[in-house]
């Protein structure tokens, strides 16, 4: 038979004899000729016709005989090789099934339109937190705020001849102070400004209207790391890929094909889900972080889909003898699977917890690999190409427009184990609980740390009172922050580095640094609409708590705050490490004892005794404010929301009763799951009556 021209068109026609006279099969198939090898293994009598203006032409067949037929030419499909029916083809399938995917996600979009418009009403909660900004009118006391902050010692708040905290798990200590303190007093207004207009209602979401359901939902599902919830969710969306798959098709020799357009087709979703800068966390109203477990699991179902792809093919080839003939057609193909494998691999949990940078590097060429290999694999691979390439660069983009180029002032703080990076001149453009993604650009970092990014939470609110700027704390849990923390330290005051670090003291030096953000964060929900808050921090995820409760007395003190009470619970291993921080809160006292409409409790919890290195003021004890306490032990989280609820109850009630309680947490992956779980105890007649529970995690 003659070989065909590569730029013609033809119609394949393949005729199975029927057994017992029955009507004989006829299949028609539009192929190119990328095709023509993968439908040379098919067996029994086969016709070539080229294609002309939509009528069939004289052809051979492949027993040299010549055929001649006429009439319109039907497009029809193969549905697993089992007659002639007419139906979607495979690449339909494919787009029907992202059709269906998005749909969910938009009707999952019209379902929190409500919260998104209660939160865009909010004066301040509808601000632009696009990308960091400097606000002039804060940068003339900067200096100011931070000369007055870096200059007082956190010893001098104690007082002597108290003794040390009573060895029972039961006891606090507890000390008075007076709410006219000085320490950042310039940062408490006299007054508390009406309101320029009333603050929006609180919207509840999904998960609180339907607590009693969605309690059951979110309980771990033993030790995997995903809930009930989450598992069911996974299992309906397998089900629907599988089922593309596999379709009429019963083992995957018979239709591997559309098993392949299936997993093309995924490669939007993918590529949304993992773009830190994406339109499905947008119109959800959650970070990327969020989404991160969908991103996950949608590719593990490319790779089954990939994988029924490729064994259907060589299960094919192998039957018609055909297996390197067929293999050696498709070097594209192999590429983009490849790539696919190599993302697979290296993505087990293992693997991407013990070199992050590999797994980093790893990602990025597995991308390249599946979008260029795609491009000439398929006749129509390159508008799944096109449309992940899209996304990426658009994700890169914005990256772009939230980087900001930057030096930042970096301090070692023994008594935390962690190094603080301030940015005073960038003091608005977010909200909190949102974090950073944080490079450095130093040689005493080394050469290539500028391109891994690490997430940080924020530490201060955007455009506070106080006129601070943007304050991190980097814990010292790896490498990269141990090396951080070193760098910290720099040369002896008055000394040049030869790194390229400016020492400005002992602890405190300058390092260039690359700051992108903000991102995640709370989402649609406001903190200060609640009327309480229970916040949880444990270790470093204090930067959590910090902004979360700053914010919250902000709010307040504009007037614009529905919060009546606030508890802010704080898990350490040391008590040192309340020596530096003790003015902080201290300060969140002194403005909160101004207003008549919030009140405060602090408990900070110690998990470890007390060395014999601890300094002598906190040995001695310290001016703990009235309402701050100091306990040993681990906290029963049961126990205290349980009776922080009853005390929401107590409050005064609104015209529209009681705007329910949020349960904020940030901290290790154990004190998050006890946060979690005291949250899911609470029965539904007190969730009713505090107005609701909400859980926001960071």
């Amino acid at each position: 038979m003659p070989i065909p021209e590569p730029s013609s068109s033809y119609v394949w026609s393949f005729e199975n004899s029927p057994p017992n006279g029955a009507r004989a099969d006829f299949v028609m198939l539009n192929v190119s000729m990328t095709g023509i090898g993968d439908l040379m293994s098919f067996s029994g009598p086969w016709t070539l016709h080229p294609r002309q203006d939509g009528h069939g032409q004289t052809g051979q067949t492949n027993n040299g005989q010549q055929t001649g037929q006429t009439g319109q030419n039907t497009t029809t499909t193969n549905q697993g090789g089992h007659g002639r029916t007419k139906g979607p083809s495979n690449e339909d399938i494919a787009a029907y099934m992202n059709y269906a995917i998005f749909g969910v996600i938009f009707i999952l979009f019209l379902l929190t339109l409500p919260r998104a418009w209660a939160r865009y009403r909010h004066p301040t909660a509808r601000r632009s937190t696009l990308r960091f900004r400097s606000s002039s009118k804060n940068n003339d006391s900067t200096e100011h705020v931070n000369s007055k902050r870096q200059g007082t010692s956190s010893s001098g708040a104690s007082t002597s001849g108290d003794d040390g905290p009573s060895n029972n798990k039961t006891s606090a200590l507890t000390f008075g102070i007076s709410s006219a303190s000085q320490i950042e007093e310039h940062s408490i207004p006299s007054l508390v400004s009406p309101p320029a207009q009333p603050v929006p209602s609180r919207v509840a979401s999904l998960t609180a209207k339907f607590h009693r359901v969605s309690r059951y939902l979110h309980l771990p599902l033993f030790t995997t790391g995903y809930n009930y919830g989450q598992a069911i969710a996974f299992s309906i969306y397998a089900f629907f890929i599988c089922f593309g798959c596999f379709y009429k098709t019963f083992t995957p020799a018979f239709g591997p094909r559309r098993a392949g357009y299936i997993a093309t087709g995924q490669y939007p979703i993918i590529f949304a889900l993992g773009a830190k800068n994406n339109v499905v966390g947008f119109m959800l109203g959650v970070g990327y972080e969020k989404l991160n477990a969908w991103h996950r699991w949608v590719g593990k179902m490319m790779f089954v889909s990939s994988m029924a792809h490729v064994v259907g093919y060589l299960v094919r080839w192998t039957t018609a003898g055909r297996l390197v003939l067929g293999s050696q057609r498709q070097p594209h193909g192999w590429a983009a699977f490849a790539g696919l494998c190599l993302l697979s691999v290296i993505s087990i949990p293992p693997i991407r917890k013990y070199s992050y940078g590999m797994f980093w590097h790893a990602h990025w060429m597995g991308y390249v690999m599946m979008i260029v290999g795609m491009v000439w694999h398929a006749d129509d691979g390159w508008k799944w190409s096109v449309a992940a390439s899209v996304i990426v660069i658009f994700d890169q983009i914005c990256r772009v427009f939230k980087t900001s180029f930057t030096y930042a002032t970096i301090t070692a703080i023994p008594e935390l184990g962690c190094t603080r990076v301030e940015v005073p001149h960038l003091t608005c453009g977010w909200r909190a609980g949102q974090h950073v993604r944080l490079r450095t650009v130093s040689t005493a970092m080394g050469a290539f740390d500028a391109l891994e990014a690490h997430p940080m939470t924020i530490a201060t609110v955007s455009e506070s009172a106080g006129r601070e700027g943007l304050v991190l704390y980097v814990k010292k849990a790896g490498d990269w922050s141990n090396r951080l923390y070193q760098a910290a330290k720099g040369p002896e005051k008055g000394e040049i580095s030869e790194k390229g670090i400016e020492s400005e003291g002992e602890k405190s030096t300058k390092m260039r640094m690359i700051i992108e953000g903000p991102y995640g964060g709370p989402g649609h929900d406001v903190l200060s609409s609640f009327s309480s808050a229970f916040i949880v921090a444990g270790g470093s995820g204090i930067t959590f708590g910090l902004s979360s409760v700053d914010e919250i007395i902000r709010e307040a003190e504009k007037g614009l705050a529905k919060t009546r009470l606030i508890e802010f619970i704080w898990v350490v291993q040391d008590p040192a490490s309340l020596l530096h921080m003790m003015l902080v809160l201290q300060t969140f006292v002194n403005r909160v004892a101004r207003l008549s409409t919030l009140d405060i409790k602090i408990d900070v919890f110690y998990t470890r005794a007390m060395a014999g290195n601890i300094p002598e003021t906190l040995n001695n004890g310290f001016n703990l404010p009235a309402n701050v306490t100091l306990s040993p032990g681990r906290p029963k989280f049961d126990a205290m929301l349980d009776h922080f609820l009853d005390k929401t109850r107590q409050l005064p009630e609104g015209p529209e009763g009681l705007n329910g309680t949020v349960v904020g947490c940030c901290g290790p992956e154990s004190l998050c799951h006890s946060v979690k779980h005291a949250e899911l105890s609470i029965k539904g007649r007190k969730r009713d009556a505090v107005g609701g529970i909400e859980m926001v995690e960071e």
